[in-house]
């Protein structure tokens, strides 16, 4: 498997470098948010789109791991929680002890 994934990240290598060996001498105009760059390499471009890419992506995963990671935390509390609960009730008696007549207290007669 990791001859594959190696093999795969040289071709992506070799294509990028022959992307940026080929288009060398190309710029292009690009107008961000009203602002206009004149004669920006497209070599910069490609690096700059990559850059804010990986950025994005990194930012999102953080985010989810971090609710992940929350996530797991209130889920450890909630089964030690009813692990507790659990032990509580094991250590209930099964029967109760029968309840003798003289802590009952006397009834009074009402005469029917």
């Amino acid at each position: 498997m990791w001859l594959i994934k190696g093999f795969g990240f040289l071709l992506l290598l070799f294509t990028l470098v022959y992307f940026f060996v080929t288009n060398s001498g190309q710029s292009v105009d690009i107008n961000v948010f009203g602002k206009a760059f004149l004669g920006i390499s497209i070599y910069w471009v490609v690096v700059i789109s990559y850059l804010l890419g990986f950025a994005t992506s990194f930012v999102l995963a953080a985010l989810r791991e971090f609710r992940f990671h929350r996530d797991i935390s209130r889920l450890k509390k909630d089964a030690t929680a009813k692990d507790q609960e659990i032990a509580d009730l094991r250590t209930l008696p099964l029967r109760q002890e029968p309840i003798h007549q003289e802590t009952l207290p006397a009834k009074e007669d009402t005469g029917e």
